[in-house]
């Protein structure tokens, strides 16, 4: 059900878009880049194209905070996974936050073409209560996995353009990320698969990003996925990714841009499974690689500052909730993620 409704939405945001772009001024005949609205909500990566010679570099803050447990679409207590007649888990995570340092550079060979690499930072921290009633923590950070690639232009008509996501991901992030456990007799021993900074495999990043502008309005809708290649190094592959977005936004003057956006997303299940003797399936949800998967919908509200006096200076800030959560699980749910970003070309 959840994957028919993500389906739906990105058809449906595409003929609203057009619907509007039919209504609009069609005097106006070239997409603009000097507009706060010009960029797609901050949370949407690899949106627009740069004129040939220009540089853009970009900063992003992103946090988001996990709460309690889900099985398909139904909220579990942490009683329930820990009570030997129910999930029988001896040990649940009740909770996790993530923070993300995203850095950004993107240069245009050509007005066709834009390279782009980005950098992450993660830090993870994970609460737990286990069957016998205490709690305990784990954390984990450091680099990420790197991205680099490039847009494609692809066609440009009118107010309209359409390019390719040609990105690879590198397996820069560690997928050995240790921490001590209460039974780990104060020794560092492997975390389980959402505490680990990367995914430890060559992955496939295809996107295909659309735009529009009207008078006062822009639009725009991508689709991708994440296609992990091969196994890493401990046996296992994180599962694929897909996912659909669409957004419309309001130009207010010349410096404020508002934005609503809806995401779906759905991600496979890990193939294969870490040998460690901590990352044991049968103790705690986290570590079984069969409950990864899921269906999520989010939709996003955004706001863009614009600065072209500032050599195109860009604040921008994005807050996702999540509409549908069907996940296989017990799985730590999505409450909230925020994305604040900076972005200016200093080379034009």
């Amino acid at each position: 059900m959840a994957v028919a409704t993500a389906r739906r939405l990105i058809p449906t945001l595409a003929l609203v878009a057009g619907a509007t772009v039919g209504a609009s001024n069609r005097a106006l005949a070239q997409w603009s880049p000097s507009r706060p609205d010009s960029h797609a909500p901050i949370g949407v990566m690899g949106d627009h194209r740069h004129h040939a010679g220009e540089v853009m570099l970009s900063y992003r803050f992103m946090v988001m905070e996990m709460a309690g447990s889900r099985v398909g679409r139904d909220r579990v207590s942490d009683a329930d996974v820990l009570d030997p007649d129910g999930y029988g888990y001896p040990v649940t995570p009740t909770d996790m936050t993530m923070q993300m340092h995203m850095f950004g550079a993107m240069w245009a060979p050509t007005d066709g073409v834009t390279l782009l690499g980005m950098i992450p930072i993660v830090d993870r921290s994970m609460d737990h209560r286990t069957r016998a009633g205490t709690a305990f923590t784990t954390e984990s950070g450091g680099i990420g996995d790197v991205k680099l690639g490039g847009l494609i232009g692809l066609a440009d008509w009118g107010r309209q353009l359409l390019h390719l996501n040609a990105m690879v991901s590198l397996p820069t992030g560690s997928i050995e990320q240790r921490d001590v456990l209460p039974t780990s007799m104060g020794e560092d021993v492997q975390l389980p698969y959402p505490m680990q900074n990367g995914s430890g495999t060559l992955d496939l990043e295809p996107a295909l990003t659309w735009l529009g502008q009207t008078r006062d309005w822009s639009w725009g809708a991508q689709g991708g996925a994440t296609i992990r290649l091969g196994e890493n190094d401990r046996g296992w592959t994180l599962g694929n990714r897909y996912y659909a977005t669409g957004w419309w936004a309001r130009a207010f003057g010349r410096s404020v841009s508002g934005s609503v956006r809806l995401r779906a997303t759905r991600t496979e299940n890990i193939d294969g499974s870490d040998p460690a003797p901590s990352v044991n399936p049968s103790v705690v949800p986290t570590a079984d690689p069969d409950l990864r998967a899921g269906t999520v919908v989010e939709a996003g509200f955004g706001v863009n500052l614009y600065v072209p006096k500032w050599r195109a200076f860009r604040v921008a800030a994005e807050v996702l909730a999540p509409l549908v959560r069907d996940l296989d699980g017990p799985q730590l749910e999505t409450d909230w993620t925020l994305v604040l970003g900076v972005q200016v070309v200093p080379v034009h």
